[in-house]
């Protein structure tokens, strides 16, 4: 852990103007009277696309600005991120997304003011991210349900946790497990599940905890499987999620290593940090360990990295 309190610093902000369903117009004057102009020359940019925030964040890179702030949610955090693996840039995070599952995890405040005064405070984790093949992500990859609900969610007028649980209720009756086969650091299984999640982080977002042991700094991945279950059964693996217990159902297997190969019976869809992705049947999941420093609360919290 690092504490760059008293060395003045360049920041740029990438924002979702529209992430979470949330206008951000008055977010440059919040971040105005929040964050220290003393200790930090601050430049804030607003997205127009997807595209055009990965280029915001190359160019912050290239810039050898020392921190980039993303404000946005899961699909924007990630996209910035990418670009800072594996460099010195120190990343940001005011989430402002429908589920906010990597800031949730590490305990940043969703309220905006407190989540830009730990700006100011610039304590920094190293932490882990990781490879679905050519695609990165730092809080949670899978196959299964969960990816066609990211995929349904996507294309949905509204965002928010009560559209997404309308949504998953809506698709549960209508979605098949697939068989899968799983390799895990040369562990070899076969067997039909309902979501297969290789996660860093613990949640999905909205304090779903999918891997509640997770810890983002302890160079492995966390495995969930669900197994096949009846309709009846669903409330208490809902239970499960919200009272951290996932791990402990009877309905899911639970493994823990740093490469991850999931063959499905075709290319379909795949859960990249919530957003959903077109991927080969195979996906090589690989985890890079000790590769993004970013910012988080002064308290130490040992038990989530």
């Amino acid at each position: 852990m690092e504490n760059l309190y008293n060395l003045k610093k360049t920041i740029a902000f990438i924002i979702n103007p529209i992430s979470g369903g949330i206008r951000k117009d008055n977010f440059p004057a919040l971040i105005g009277k929040i964050i220290d102009r003393n200790r930090f020359d601050v430049e804030i940019n607003f997205t127009r696309s997807a595209s055009h925030n990965l280029e915001l964040a190359q160019q912050a890179v290239e810039q050898k600005k020392d921190i980039v702030v993303a404000v946005g949610g899961d699909g924007t955090i990630n996209n910035v991120a990418k670009y800072l693996v594996k460099t010195p840039v120190i990343f940001g995070i005011i989430p402002q997304g429908s589920g906010n599952g990597l800031a949730r995890h590490l305990h940043i405040p969703i309220d905006n003011i407190k989540a830009l005064s730990l700006i100011n405070q610039l304590n920094y984790r190293t932490i882990d991210t990781g490879m679905a093949n050519d695609y990165f992500f730092i809080n949670v990859a899978g196959a299964g349900f969960d990816a066609h609900v990211s995929h349904m969610f996507a294309k949905a007028p509204k965002r928010g946790f009560w559209s997404y649980t309308k949504i998953s209720l809506n698709e549960f009756a209508r979605y098949k497990p697939r068989l899968y086969k799983i390799n895990i650091d040369g562990q070899n299984l076969v067997l039909p599940a309902f979501i297969v999640c290789v996660a860093n982080g613990s949640q999905y977002g909205n304090n779903a905890f999918i891997a509640p042991d997770a810890k983002l700094s302890d160079g492995l991945f966390d495995v969930s499987i669900m197994k096949p279950f009846k309709v009846y059964k669903m409330p208490f693996i809902g239970a499960a999620l919200f009272l951290k217990k996932f791990s402990q159902s009877p309905y899911v297997h639970y493994f823990r290593g740093r490469n991850v190969t999931i063959i499905r019976p075709e290319a379909e869809v795949f859960n990249i940090d919530g957003e959903p992705v077109e991927m080969e049947k195979d996906v090589n999941i690989r985890i890079l360990p000790s590769s993004l420093h970013l910012i988080v609360p002064t308290k130490d919290q040992e038990s989530i990295y």
